[in-house]
């Protein structure tokens, strides 16, 4: 299956590549194999089956650990194969329940003190409103094709890195709207909205190696 060979080659990235590593890999995934198969025969669906076995295996830092580190400039990214509108769906719903709360939660509190103008409550609907917009685009797309395959790498610093400077940006830009109003603190929401996107990096790549969202062999081929 290529999500057990997708996952076992993952967890050996930054390894040097020599015959006892790929001994080891084939090994590993040729155990993986045979164990989702006796599950599928005893009757649980592929993803399932896919979930328990990898599930079964542990981690695998401390025998990947054992071998010896490659250089740097021999590093591959690591990829994986998954089920895109599926994780996207998760991604964003997560991101945007986190944020909604945040937004409500501070927007309300800072009400309760005065330290944030009414009119937050204006920015807090259209942030709110644009949550629900995400959320929706994202549940039709997968609506659309639930299936859908796609490779992704799976390294995120630098994605990270950038989604913290635009939230920076966003940062500056309604702090310095706010201060030419003359109003009190309205801008929080509008804060918070900014930081969803370095959050749903980081979502993602927690849930980007998780069974449930990668790809069957069978799903890969039919692309």
């Amino acid at each position: 299956m290529e999500a057990i060979r997708y996952y076992v080659m993952g967890a050996f990235q930054g390894v040097k590549v020599t015959p006892e590593v790929l001994e080891q890999q084939e090994e590993l995934i040729a155990d993986l194999t045979a164990k989702v198969a006796d599950l599928v025969a005893e009757g649980k669906s592929e993803q399932e089956a896919l979930g328990v076995a990898i599930a079964s295996v542990g981690d695998l830092s401390a025998l990947v650990a054992e071998f010896e580190p490659a250089g740097e400039s021999a590093e591959l990214v690591p990829m994986a194969t998954v089920l895109a509108t599926r994780l996207d769906l998760h991604v964003i719903a997560i991101s945007a329940s986190i944020g909604a709360a945040v937004m409500v939660g501070s927007t309300a509190l800072g009400a309760w003190t005065e330290l944030v103008h009414p009119g937050a409550g204006f920015s807090l609907l259209a942030m709110l409103g644009l949550g629900f917009w995400w959320v929706r685009g994202a549940y039709t797309r997968y609506a659309e094709s639930p299936e859908a395959v796609e490779n992704r790498d799976l390294v995120y610093k630098a994605r990270f890195r950038k989604a913290l400077l635009v939230w920076a940006g966003v940062v500056f830009g309604a702090t310095l709207l706010n201060g030419l109003s003359g109003t009190d603190f309205w801008c929080w929401p509008i804060w918070v909205a900014g930081g969803t996107w370095a959050l749903t990096v980081k979502i993602e790549e927690r849930l980007s190696r998780r069974p449930e969202f990668l790809a069957t062999a069978e799903l890969s081929e039919a692309r």
